[in-house]
């Protein structure tokens, strides 16, 4: 080949060289690049937002953050940054949920969240950074709780969790039979009621008496109407246990446990007169029973003394009417019977029974 010919192909060569390389060069761009509020200068010659970060192995998830868009071009001089996603396992005031903020700290988090209030009760510091795979993060909010307890009724503020947390936090104990109108590890809600119950559970053991009863036996020889006791009755005596639940002071259940005769009663024993009584007619005897019944007593079979010491119609001491068969209390006694047990102490001891009114017998 001919010098001229080999000199116009090498200059040619050269040519294609030096503007490759100066195309190359004139491609390259320099951009600011973010990433969770760090920046750093890079150098790229990529088309896009998105093959830089491909570039710098910066892989977009489905929640991050980055402006501008992905698929945007990119030209010499751009910035771009990229907030990454991180997941927390939020439980706000007992409620679980999953979340994903672009927050660096806690603080940040809860900007984003939206929780501003004063008083959040949070389980991290809020300075503490968030890694990108996340955390939990559990938030208390200020709740007006209505509280009552022992005898007192009062509206408390709280950033307690749940109602044993807020016991605690009052100084509330309680017994093992005390309960609490929710459970312990229930959530806290604006304005719940939470009441407290103070149980006493005891035994209790009760005397009653128990009824003696009554044996009678039959007397032939007494007349009817007429008893009289042979041996005394006595009640017995039985002890219940019961158990009893008193809830802030009134009693709201009891149960018998057990129950056990202490003393056995003892049988009252009584004779029984049978025996038919005679029929009294005053005046079949030809005296006049009505005019000493009037005199004696104004005719009131139930009639006492001042003294107490006469009964009847026909005023007995109690002596006297034993005296001839009568039992008990003359002024207790039928008519019919105070008139026969006169008329027997007359055909004993004859009208002088009644100093006074003996006479009118015979009137």
């Amino acid at each position: 080949m001919r010098r001229p010919l080999q000199l116009s192909l090498f200059a040619l060569v050269l040519l294609g060289l030096v503007g490759g390389t100066l195309a190359f060069f004139l491609a390259q761009k320099t951009v600011l690049l973010t990433v969770d509020g760090q920046t750093r200068e890079v150098g790229t010659y990529a088309g896009t937002v998105g093959e830089v970060l491909e570039d710098e192995e910066l892989a977009l998830a489905a929640h991050d953050v980055v402006l501008p868009a992905a698929d945007q071009p990119l030209s010499d001089g751009d910035a771009v940054v990229l907030s990454r996603a991180r997941p927390l396992e939020l439980t706000v005031d007992g409620v679980s949920r999953e979340v994903y903020v672009t927050a660096l700290s806690v603080d940040e988090a809860l900007e984003q969240l939206g929780m501003r209030a004063d008083g959040l009760q949070v389980s991290a510091s809020r300075s503490e950074r968030l890694p990108l795979e996340g955390m939990q993060l559990t938030i208390t909010t200020p709740k007006e709780v209505v509280l009552v307890a022992d005898g007192q009724e009062r509206v408390v503020t709280t950033t307690a969790a749940t109602a044993g947390d807020l016991l605690a936090e009052q100084g509330i104990a309680l017994s093992g039979t005390d309960r609490m109108s929710l459970r312990p590890t229930q959530a806290l809600l604006n304005r719940m009621r939470l009441q407290v119950f103070r149980v006493q559970v005891t035994e209790v053991v009760e005397n009653a008496p128990i009824a003696h009863g009554r044996v009678e036996t039959p007397d032939a020889a007494a007349f009817q109407g007429d008893e009289q006791v042979t041996q005394q009755g006595v009640d017995g005596e039985q002890a219940t246990t019961f158990r009893v639940t008193v809830v802030d002071g009134r009693e709201t259940s009891r149960e018998q446990l057990a129950s056990t005769v202490t003393r056995a009663p003892v049988d009252e024993h009584v004779t029984v007169g049978t025996k038919a009584r005679p029929v009294n007619k005053p005046g079949a005897d030809g005296l006049n029973w009505a005019a000493l019944a009037a005199c004696e007593s104004g005719g009131r079979p139930d009639a006492v003394s001042g003294t107490g010491k006469y009964h009847g119609l026909y005023q007995f001491s109690v002596a006297t009417w034993q005296a001839v068969g009568g039992s008990g209390l003359p002024s207790a006694a039928s008519p019919d019977e105070q008139t026969f047990r006169a008329q027997q102490l007359y055909n004993r001891a004859g009208a002088g029974q009644w100093p006074h009114c003996g006479p009118r017998l015979f009137g």
